[in-house]
């Protein structure tokens, strides 16, 4: 009799699937300003945008972004890249319920949540609040899963 598939696995390989795109899309991002005017031209676009009354936080942001520079944009998409990479195996190996995928997720999991705890106390967010929970709670049902099948 074949083994029913882990349907929660699933569903944490898909997240983790799901984040790997989004910051394959952001390097993409990052990349695509470090050609020549890429980066003055949305400069220049996002100074037409009527933002810059009342948006002070974001007016920051953006400040602080435009600051950045092409060789700090390669590094943010080489970094971007290398977590993706990351997401993908495991989102991979945990869809074919491997066990070292599970273990690797683990490790990996537990790894960002001080960085996460540390972003949260420094900004704290609703959407970073809720990521925690979620790493948590995967971190959680991986572990008791790992001892139970032991």
């Amino acid at each position: 009799m074949p083994r029913r598939p882990h349907r929660a696995l699933r569903v944490i390989a898909a997240y983790k699937v799901i984040k790997a795109l989004a910051l394959l899309v952001a390097a993409i991002a990052a990349f695509g300003l470090i050609g020549d005017g890429n980066l003055e031209a949305l400069f220049a676009w996002v100074m037409q945008l009527p933002i810059h009354h009342g948006h002070d936080l974001l007016v920051g942001m953006i400040d602080k972004l435009f600051a950045l520079g092409p060789r700090k944009f390669l590094a943010i998409g080489v970094v971007l890249c290398v977590y993706a990479s990351v997401f993908l195996v495991e989102g991979w190996g945990l869809w074919r319920e491997r066990r070292w995928a599970e273990y690797l997720t683990v490790v990996v999991t537990a790894s960002l949540i001080p960085f996460e705890v540390w972003e949260i106390f420094h900004h704290l967010t609703g959407l970073k609040v809720c990521a925690l929970v979620v790493n948590v709670a995967i971190l959680l049902y991986l572990i008791a899963l790992l001892r139970r099948e032991r």
